[in-house]
This record gives structure tokens, C-alpha cells and sequence, in this order.
């Protein structure tokens, strides 16, 4: 426990100090902001350029704001996220940062588990910000459909979920692999080829895409069963992750 308070407090300060807070930050609350205005003003620059009324063609409500974020947030956000801890362990190892805190009888279990649930914690609160950010940008500037609070907050939480197993899973290669841009481009092939398999009727559940269909369609029902999947997906790379950091020779 000593050892996850420590880290805990050191991951938050070298955040800081790195700003990782305001890079995390950019990469999900920024889309959130644009995508509403984004949806707003596209008809009209398309109108000027084309000489023509496009009304009719470009239907933006406030639900397909939130469509577009949700968009927005697997294809730019997790490359944010991705990149961002790509190499969270594989740097100290590199540098032999950990020397020191292992002589002193430090737990590895508690050093990966601050890491990981302190970026979780961070990309989870600035998710759902986001969320409701969106909601309520394109609640102002779009109308038409809307979406529920509840249905909001369902797509925020399995967002949530999503970027935990790529957390986890980035975490995991960051301490099997060297370079953390490595770690990344990994995770990354996997979180993307989800998404092909996620239609195929034999795993398609189990593809941490489906998720996102999940959040496309604000709404937890018929998703526990994927959520609970990905969910022990993560501890399982979180377990493999302390092994490994286990056997880590620092010396």
C-alpha cells in the first residue's frame, strides 16, 4: 500500500510536470467543443462554395453531434491516450528508474496498479466531461433529436470501459517492449482490428469495438455481457503486467 501511495503521488506530479493532464485533455475534451460547431457551420461553408441550398443534405441534431464525437474519440482519442502511456513502464526500465525503488523493497504489484488506476481515473472523469460537454454544446447550436442524460451517461461509461482495456492493454506491452512508440503502434493494431471482427457473429461480442456500438447507441442494454468481457480482459493484462514487472531486472 506505501508503494502504491508513493507512485500514485509520483505519477501525478511527473503528469504535471510532463503535461500529460493537459495532452489527455486535448485529445478527448477537444472534439467535444469542435464536432457541435463543426456540424453547425458545414453547411453553410458547403452552401457557399457549391452556390446551392444543402439543407436537406446535412441533417445535424444533437444526437449525431455526440455520433461524431463518439467517432472522434476511437479514432483520434485513443491515439492520444495510446501514445501518451506507450511508455509508462518501458522508459524507467530503460533508464534503470526503478534501481532504487526495488533495493528499497518496493512491490511491483503496487507500482503498476498506481499507474494504471491513476490514468484511468484521469481519461474516465475527462471522458465523461467531455460527454456532457458535447451534450451541451450541440444542445445550444443543433436542433432535433435528442439524447437522454441517462443515455449520455451510459455512452460515457462504456467510452470509459474502452479506454480502460486500452490502458491496461498499453500498460501490458509497455513492459514487454522497449519503446514506447513499440507499446503503442501494438495496442493500436489491436484496438483497430476490433473493429473488423466486431460483425462476426462467433466473436464479435467479445471485440473491445463493440463498445463503441454500444456507445453509438446510448444504451447499456444487451452490452454487460461485452463490458464484463473487457473488463476481465483488463485485469488479466494487469496481472500479466506485475509478473512481468516482477522478474524485471533493474540491476
Amino acid at each position: 500500500m506505501t508503494t502504491f501511495k508513493a507512485y500514485f503521488k509520483k505519477e501525478i506530479m511527473e503528469s504535471k510536470r510532463q503535461y500529460k493532464y493537459i495532452i489527455l485533455a486535448v485529445g478527448i475534451i477537444a472534439f467535444a467543443i469542435l464536432n457541435p460547431f463543426m456540424l453547425k457551420i458545414l453547411p453553410k461553408i458547403m452552401e457557399q462554395q457549391l452556390k446551392g441550398d444543402l439543407s436537406s443534405l446535412f441533417i445535424s441534431t444533437p444526437k449525431s453531434a455526440i455520433n461524431e464525437y463518439i467517432k472522434s474519440l476511437f479514432q483520434i482519442g485513443t491515439l492520444f491516450i495510446i501514445f501518451t502511456l506507450g511508455s509508462t513502464l518501458n522508459q524507467e526500465i530503460t533508464e534503470e528508474k526503478f534501481l532504487f525503488p526495488y533495493s528499497k523493497g518496493s512491490n511491483p504489484a503496487g507500482i503498476v496498479l498506481a499507474k494504471i488506476i491513476h490514468y484511468t481515473i484521469v481519461v474516465t472523469v475527462l471522458t465523461f466531461i467531455g460527454f456532457l460537454t458535447c451534450a451541451y454544446y450541440g444542445g445550444i447550436l443543433l436542433k432535433g433529436e435528442q439524447v437522454s442524460s441517462s443515455g449520455i451517461l451510459d455512452s460515457a461509461l462504456l467510452m470509459s470501459v474502452f479506454y480502460f482495456f486500452n490502458i491496461a492493454l498499453v500498460t501490458l506491452f509497455s513492459s514487454l517492449v522497449k519503446k514506447g512508440v513499440t507499446a503503442g503502434l501494438i495496442t493500436l493494431i489491436i484496438t483497430f482490428l476490433s473493429a473488423i471482427f466486431t460483425n462476426l457473429d462467433t466473436v464479435g461480442k467479445f471485440m473491445p469495438y463493440k463498445l463503441i456500438q454500444g456507445a453509438n447507441s446510448f444504451t447499456l442494454k444487451n452490452y454487460s455481457y461485452t463490458m464484463g468481457f473487457i473488463f476481465i480482459c483488463s485485469i488479466l493484462f494487469i496481472i500479466i503486467t506485475i509478473i512481468k514487472m516482477n522478474k524485471v531486472e533493474v540491476i
